[in-house]
């Protein structure tokens, strides 16, 4: 399942889930029914994992993450649902001694389980509480099946791997499928002694030049005059800002675009500056390293990225 949120990571909705539905993947997950809806076309089925009931009608190949057993009394019959289960992560999902209850509800109702699924806190660090995990969805997998049987209801497909739990183990295990998000955009965040295929990120950020001047040595750049030239040098004024959703940079320090060279100065709302004159420049290639200037992770980096920026595929 092609986890497509958030406008794919930052990398644009319907250009990933047209390049996903093109290399035969036939499963989606997106945030909510506004991205369900863009995309409905291209998979078979398609995941909300992060959005409110609908009270409209939706496409059959919709279906909604049900999170809480309270929740259940929300989805108008007939709604295409996935039951989360709660396995240790205490975020979201029914916990093991509700489960009987939540499918009776669903049967009550009307709703149509189609999947049953939980979330790995610590799939990605060293520690075994992945493994605490996977064995409490074991668990419930046979509670479960067993709750089908009586009640008569149809199987139904579990699912519980992220992308780290599916690099961690390099198998479904009994699971019908994984969500895989992170890992198909370049990223991982597996521990460093946990051995992990080598990824490369798909996307690049580039920025094209706005103008060019010459500054004398001395002579200072940007808001607050941060940045000041130690010698004459050639500036360029390039055409991504943090209203692009690249993070502001403040000007103190150093931050280091894809070819090694600094902003100059503070970053404006729609452009920065730096050395040189090239007609454009690569911001970056891994979000990685501006993960590490920013103190937060790749994630936030690629997704923040502005939708209204161009993506090209290349």
């Amino acid at each position: 399942m092609a986890v497509l949120k958030d406008n794919a990571y930052g990398h644009g909705l319907e250009l990933m889930a047209n390049l996903a539905s093109t290399y035969g993947l036939q499963k989606a997950a997106v945030k909510n029914l506004q991205e369900a809806k863009m995309i409905s076309h291209l998979f078979d089925e398609i995941l909300i994992l992060a959005d409110h009931p609908a009270t409209q009608a939706v496409s059959s190949n919709i279906s909604f993450a049900a999170h809480a057993f309270e929740t259940l009394l929300l989805f108008p019959k007939g709604t295409a649902i996935h039951l989360s289960i709660d396995t240790g992560m205490h975020r979201n999902g029914v916990r093991e001694d509700k489960i009987e209850a939540a499918i009776l509800r669903i049967k009550e109702r009307g709703l149509n389980l189609k999947g049953i699924f939980t979330h790995f806190r610590s799939s990605d660090e060293l520690n075994s509480e992945f493994f605490w995990q996977q064995a409490n969805f074991e668990r419930a997998k046979v509670l479960v099946k067993e709750l089908l049987k009586k009640h008569g209801l149809p199987s139904i497909a579990f699912h519980s791997c992220n992308s780290a739990g599916l690099l961690r183990t390099q198998s479904l295990g009994s699971d019908d499928f994984a969500r895989c998000g992170i890992a198909m955009y370049g990223y991982t965040t597996l521990h460093p002694m946990i051995e992990t295929p080598a990824l490369k990120p798909v996307l690049s950020l580039w920025a094209q030049k706005l103008s060019t001047r010459t500054i004398k040595q001395g002579e200072r750049v940007g808001y607050g005059g941060i940045y000041e030239a130690t010698c004459d040098e050639v500036i360029s004024t390039y055409d991504i800002g943090y209203g692009d959703g690249f993070f502001r940079f403040d000007g103190h320090g150093e931050l280091f675009l894809a070819n090694q060279q600094t902003i100059k100065g503070r970053m404006s709302m729609d452009s920065f500056c730096t050395g040189g004159d090239a007609q454009e420049i690569c911001m970056f290639e891994d979000a990685t390293a501006l993960a590490k200037h920013f103190r937060t992770i790749s994630y936030e980096i690629i997704t923040k990225l502005s939708p209204t920026l161009k993506r090209v595929v290349i």
